[in-house]
């Protein structure tokens, strides 16, 4: 079956060009692509690199899983959730612009926005708007950030730490 994801909004590009900046990366998702893949195989051909992967993509819903038993031991399984993508949006030069600086940032730099990020974000959330203007960033550059982050996401207007959003 063919699935197909369609990108409305412009910030998932950030997410999809992060889900293969990386060699290892585009290993994992091509492999992936192939049919489902056991945890075990992918850290043993790429380490830890596999289950960084293995949480950006879920976050982005860009794998499924399942359990599967391995010798004598059940464990996740994966595969890609889409076979293709369909990309309908339009953007002004300075919204694609703000969009290319998140994705083209050096993880350096990405990691300083994180740890900012991470010092403002409260337990139960924060307003966007008050870590866009703390932060002194666009909203859509803000939402782009946030794409590209395995840490944070939005839950309603506020943002939270991935883990804390339960």
């Amino acid at each position: 079956m063919k699935r197909v994801k369609l990108i409305n909004d412009p910030a998932d590009l950030v997410s999809l060009f992060h889900s293969v900046d990386s060699d290892a990366r585009r290993e994992i998702l091509s492999l992936l692509s192939q049919g489902w893949t056991p945890i075990s195989d992918l850290t043993d051909k790429f380490g830890d690199e596999a289950n960084a992967a293995i949480s950006f993509f879920e976050k982005f819903k860009l794998v499924e899983s399942r359990w599967e038993v391995k010798d004598s031991k059940p464990q996740k399984a994966y595969r890609t959730f889409y076979n293709a993508f369909q990309i309908s949006s339009s953007l002004s030069f300075d919204e694609a612009q703000e969009l290319l600086t998140i994705v083209l940032m050096t993880n350096r730099k990405f990691a300083s926005i994180e740890k900012k990020m991470d010092n403002l974000v409260a337990d139960e959330g924060t307003f966007a708007n008050d870590i866009s203007r703390k932060l002194n960033l666009t909203n859509l550059q803000l939402k782009g950030i946030l794409k590209r982050s395995s840490r944070f996401d939005f839950k309603g207007h506020n943002i939270v730490r991935v883990g804390d959003e339960d």
